[in-house]
């Protein structure tokens, strides 16, 4: 073996590990003819042996010399002597007047993920396809709920929604946003709810009858 070749095994070796089991790495070494250019393996896919000849994708290279034009060419279609389809690169290993004295080339077997791939993507449209049918055949796209435990949970929330989000525990309400809030909770059919006005009296710290006048407000806001 070339001693410039030689000293790209234990990068081979490393490699190996790195990518598993799944990636076939080999060395080729053109200085003493094509006929026997495999010189290093490791896990291997190809189904090739040390001594194996040169492939016809390095016949091509060295005819049309595009080691001359380039260090290396990635993600290439191979394909076995059983038929396996593989992804490869090649890169050139040249010495200083530029002449080809062999090749590095990596060969991945990318079916595993191509399979996940497809999967994946079938799941996808399956999820699209059932959100689509739910969007189709909703009548009630703009209806949303909330689910409360309590009529407090109910106040709670309408409270900070009309006030961005502030407490009245530090902030005082205006007349205009009890008001707002009665009008939310009137909207969402609250004071159908038992003991309602009074519990939205002691939120305020109100009397019942302030609270049936804003209720009435809001009414004949409806009404106008």
């Amino acid at each position: 073996m070339n001693p410039q070749l030689k000293s790209y095994i234990p990068i081979i070796d490393f490699l190996s590990l790195i990518l598993g089991n799944d990636t076939e790495i080999v060395l080729q070494d053109f200085t003493k003819g094509l006929d026997h250019s495999l010189v290093y393996i490791k896990n291997n896919l190809s189904e090739r042996e040390i001594g194996a000849p040169a492939t016809d994708f390095v016949l091509d290279v060295l005819k049309s010399k595009l080691y001359k034009e380039k260090d290396y060419v990635v993600n290439y279609h191979t394909k076995t002597v059983s038929g396996r389809e593989l992804y490869s690169s090649s890169f050139f290993i040249k010495n200083e007047q530029e002449q080809l004295l062999g090749m590095l080339c990596i060969n991945s077997d990318k079916s595993k993920l191509l399979s996940l791939k497809r999967l994946f993507e079938s799941s996808l449209e399956t999820i699209d396809s059932l959100f689509q049918t739910e969007e189709t055949n909703s009548s009630t796209k703009d209806i949303t709920e909330n689910f409360y435990s309590t009529p407090e949970n109910l106040i709670e929330a309408t409270i900070l929604q009309e006030t961005q989000g502030l407490s009245l525990g530090t902030y005082n309400l205006t007349k205009n946003e009890k008001i707002a809030i009665v009008r939310s909770l009137y909207q969402k059919g609250f004071f159908e709810l038992k003991d309602s006005v009074s519990k939205i009296a002691e939120t305020f710290r109100m009397s019942d009858v302030s609270i049936y006048k804003y209720i009435q407000t809001v009414r004949q806001e409806k009404q106008d």
